[in-house]
């Protein structure tokens, strides 16, 4: 993966987008450009020589001064594919489900949800529905094309459908909709938006609770591991508002959440509110003519880490796509030890681009590991306490 020289959007190719995928604005910057990343990052193969035949995309970052969205102006829809050979659960994390719990129950007393009906939109293998309706006591019913059985406990009240969601489930009608990281993956998120509003089964007191990655966050923070192709949309909270109400809702409440790292709406049907002007644009504008070239220099600091590391004694923790993009952008990455993950499912699997190997904490223990890199802080303490667990105290760095 290697950043290229941005150029106005409308030189690049024909083939490129010219209109913002949420306000139809024009008026792009332009942003990074790689020339070849894994089309699907959370896709690990089964042999590192598979894994280095993956089938890879371009990523043309745009920039939309009218509603500050982000996007991948040559993302191609047709190329996406999510089967159960999809992995991306974090909830073998205790950060992360603690968080998860947290979000849960938030939900489940904002909207007393005991007794009631919650329908997951892009559920995943269904971590977050079963919690939900464990804690809650509501019924819920999961919706994706990548759910698999056998993933964890049953919960009587659950059921899943390896499927989409749309007006062909006409006689469901629930109380509460999840769609938690969805819509960054969707080509045209207002008409997916509209969709959802108008099915058959919604009512006016329907709650929707819509989360997405924050593109603030990774501007801000450099958090250049979290361009992925699988991600056309990075939403900043602007244009995730803008997108909510074109699409017909009325916003109750929004926020951050996870270190910042995500942004949520929480919201009814209602109208199609007017494009409301962005005050952070000029701001945002700032950050996106810096990043490309932070963006670089990040890229060379750790080709300079790993220079000065015997790279099989180095490890990056994160099989995820932080870890899978590191390890693809950083050229001397490829040869690094291994991509560590507590994720069951992915262990012993490779990851797609560099053919990496996938191994569990415990397959660390008696090893000799100089550098343990961490691609996502949040996770710094838990990652350390484990380290410490299995005997383990390499230089822990976080990228």
């Amino acid at each position: 993966m290697r950043c290229a020289q941005a150029v106005e959007i409308e030189t690049i190719a024909s083939d490129l987008r010219s209109e913002c995928p949420v306000c139809c604005g024009r008026e792009l910057l332009p942003s990074v450009t790689f020339e070849a990343i894994p089309v699907l990052c959370n896709a690990l193969h089964s042999s590192a020589a598979s894994a280095r035949t993956a089938e890879t995309g371009r990523f043309c970052g745009a920039f939309c001064r009218r509603c500050t969205h982000f996007f991948n102006a040559a993302f191609e829809e047709q190329r996406i594919g999510y089967t159960q050979s999809y992995e991306n659960s974090l909830h073998f994390s205790p950060r992360f489900v603690a968080f998860v719990e947290a979000l849960a129950g938030r939900l489940s007393n904002s909207y007393a949800l005991a007794g009631k009906t919650v329908i997951d939109v892009g559920c995943g293998k269904g971590d977050f529905l079963k919690r939900l309706c464990a804690l809650s006591g509501a019924t819920g019913i999961g919706f994706d094309k990548s759910f698999e059985e056998d993933r964890g406990a049953l919960v009587p009240q659950v059921r899943f459908v390896r499927d989409w969601f749309d007006d062909r489930y006409a006689d469901l009608r629930p109380d509460l909709v999840s769609c938690r990281h969805v819509i960054e993956h969707i080509a045209d998120p207002i008409a997916f938006l509209r969709a959802l509003r108008a099915h058959p089964g919604i009512g006016p007191e329907t709650i929707f609770y819509f989360e997405v990655p924050n593109a603030l966050y990774t501007l801000r923070e450099l958090g250049i591991w979290d361009l992925i192709y699988e991600h056309v949309s990075y939403f900043t909270a602007h244009s995730l508002r803008i997108a909510v109400e074109a699409a017909g809702f009325d916003v109750l409440s929004a926020g951050s959440s996870f270190g910042d790292q995500y942004l949520f709406i929480e919201a009814r049907a209602g109208r199609v509110h007017p494009l409301a002007e962005a005050a952070e644009s000029e701001e945002c504008a700032l950050l996106v003519r810096k990043f490309e070239g932070l963006h670089r220099d990040k890229v060379t600091h750790w080709q300079n880490f790993l220079s000065k590391h015997n790279l099989e004694r180095v490890v990056v923790w994160g099989a995820g796509s932080k870890g899978v993009t590191f390890v693809n952008a950083v050229p001397l990455a490829a040869g690094i030890g291994a991509l560590v993950d507590v994720n069951t499912y992915k262990q012993g699997r490779f990851a797609p681009g560099t053919g990496t190997p996938v191994l569990s904490p415990e397959s660390l223990r008696g090893c000799l590991v100089e550098a343990i890199i961490i691609v996502n802080p949040i996770y710094r303490h838990e990652i350390a306490r484990i380290a410490n667990a299995i005997g383990l105290a390499p230089e822990i760095v976080v990228a």
